[in-house]
């Protein structure tokens, strides 16, 4: 393992380290908020939505870097743990937006269950 595999483990460890929590504290905040705080709710489905695309994006890009050492026609020189090490930041990262995409969806199904306040117009 080179000095460049270590980096990305590291980076792959510590995203997976601050994700955990902040995924399981909107989990939290999804199962026990109630009709008073639809605000809430909208913004937590923002929120989450915005993660979602966040981690497709990274997950995306180390996808690309590996297709790119795979298909150059130039000799890039990176090793194959390297290649091992961008695969598994991928993997975690689909996962994470995977995770909040589910967070998402349930949000948004209790948001369609909330009643709507009506108001008719006086003539």
């Amino acid at each position: 393992m080179n000095i460049y595999s270590a980096l990305m483990m590291s980076v792959t460890m510590i995203m997976t380290a601050v994700m955990l929590p902040r995924i399981y504290f909107s989990w939290i905040t999804a199962q026990h908020c109630d009709e008073a705080e639809i605000d809430q709710l909208e913004q937590l489905l923002a929120e989450q939505n915005r993660w979602v695309w966040r981690h497709f994006g990274c997950a995306t890009l180390a996808v690309a870097m590996i297709w790119m050492a795979h298909n150059s026609p130039n000799d890039l020189g990176i090793p194959a743990s390297m290649e091992m090490t961008l695969a598994c930041y991928a993997t975690v990262s689909l996962f994470f937006a995977v995770l909040e995409s589910i967070i998402a969806q349930k949000v948004a199904a209790y948001l369609a269950l909330v009643p709507v306040e009506v108001r008719e117009e006086k003539d």
